[in-house]
């Protein structure tokens, strides 16, 4: 029997006030996939088909980058962790992650790279939260998580055939971990974390830190709809490299300044009993009526006060910090800092 939806809130306002009193959570999450990409040529191809310098990542390291269509618009986001010169896992957030597969495998011409769905035995896991290096050296004490960056990569054979690693990301705001175990490590790192009273939290909770820290998540804010530089990507992108698919329009929309909107977060101030009222996909009008000026991407309600928030892409030139907007639905939403 499912639970209901009380138990549920309940569930989701413990997990909420267990994360502010220990600064950590965990999640498996329900979305994501991971790739091995195989072959002499795979780092060459990321880099001719992807925004970011690929073939100089460091072995042992990671780089975040973007594949984008012709028009500049963004197919998926994903880590790149170099394993050696022909070894690369992929690792991806989106919830359609066949659209950087088949991506890819267009490109794929006589290029000797093979990209292997390995989502079936790598498994994933998100530590997020202030103390989660603390709590992630408290569970592997093999292992310096200390001063680790974004795109920082640390890694061990936690049993016989279980190699488990750890990639710093920015998934959920500042100190996010991505922990990903091939199978036969899975029981030991669940009862690494049982150890030290880590227990899973409710995906929702994770939705609540990443859209408080305005963090987007391809197959929600990062789609084929909006072009990097308009997601807030502009680091992700390396304009010295040379070409890659839609770098010409990337490039324009950069030099002449021609990005008409932006990912911005905003809070419903409408009666917290009216949390229904604002969704994914619904139209944003200026306050005072008029024309659509953009759209809602990701929504979450805080569980403590009862908030909604989320991310918008918004025309720029009604996005000042503390702008009143309404959906077509008539909810009120207010920008936020």
């Amino acid at each position: 029997m499912a639970p209901s939806a009380q138990a549920v809130a309940d569930d989701l306002a413990q997990a909420s006030a267990t994360y502010e009193k220990r600064g950590i959570a965990l999640f498996s999450p329900r979305f994501g996939s991971v790739f091995r990409h195989l072959g002499p040529d795979t780092l060459d191809l990321l880099h001719r088909v992807t925004t970011n310098s690929i073939t100089d990542i460091p072995d042992g390291s990671a780089r975040r980058t973007i594949l984008t269509n012709e028009k500049g618009r963004i197919v998926d986001v994903f880590w790149v962790l170099r394993r050696s010169d022909e070894e690369l896992l992929l690792a991806t957030d989106s919830t359609n992650p066949s659209l950087m597969w088949d991506w890819i495998d267009r490109f794929t011409i006589i290029e000797d790279a093979e990209l292997i769905d390995s989502s079936d035995f790598l498994t994933r896991w998100y530590v997020v939260g202030p103390n989660a290096s603390y709590a992630l050296s408290a569970s592997f004490p093999e292992l310096d998580f200390a001063d680790c960056g974004v795109g920082g990569l640390r890694g061990m054979d936690l049993v016989e055939g279980g190699i488990v690693l750890f990639l710093r990301t920015d998934a959920a705001g500042p100190e996010s971990w991505l922990v990903i175990a091939a199978s036969p490590a899975i029981s030991e790192i669940n009862a690494r974390f049982e150890k030290v009273e880590i227990e899973p939290a409710p995906n929702k909770l994770f939705d609540q830190i990443r859209i408080s820290n305005k963090v987007p998540i391809a197959g929600f804010d990062l789609t084929e709809d909006v072009n990097p530089l308009e997601a807030g990507l502009l680091d992700l992108i390396d304009f010295e490299k040379g070409c890659y698919i839609g770098q010409e329009v990337i490039a324009r929309l950069d030099t002449y300044d021609k990005v008409q909107r932006s990912l911005v977060g905003f809070s419903q101030i409408d009666h917290p009993e009216a949390v229904q009222s604002v969704q994914i996909g619904d139209q944003v009008l200026p306050n005072d009526g008029g024309r659509r000026i953009g759209w809602i991407t990701s929504v979450a309600r805080k569980a403590r006060t009862n908030e909604v928030i989320g991310l918008a892409y918004i025309r720029k030139s009604h996005m000042k910090s503390g702008s009143i907007m309404t959906t077509h639905q008539g909810a009120r939403l207010q920008i936020s800092p």
